[in-house]
């Protein structure tokens, strides 16, 4: 992966262990995540109006 190490900083950095983040940006990269692990783990087969981030 071309920018692990950043993406690795800034989830350590602004997305808590739990409960929601204290910036947007936080929240911002977690749903980034969750989105690239739903595309990674079944391309995005349960993307539709029921998928929550």
């Amino acid at each position: 992966m071309k920018y692990f190490n950043e993406a690795k900083y800034f989830w350590q950095t602004y997305v808590p262990k739990q409960g929601q983040a204290e910036t947007v940006q936080g929240e911002l990269i977690r749903a980034i995540e969750k989105l690239r692990g739903e595309a990674q783990r079944n391309g995005n087969i349960n993307w539709d109006k029921g998928f929550v981030i």
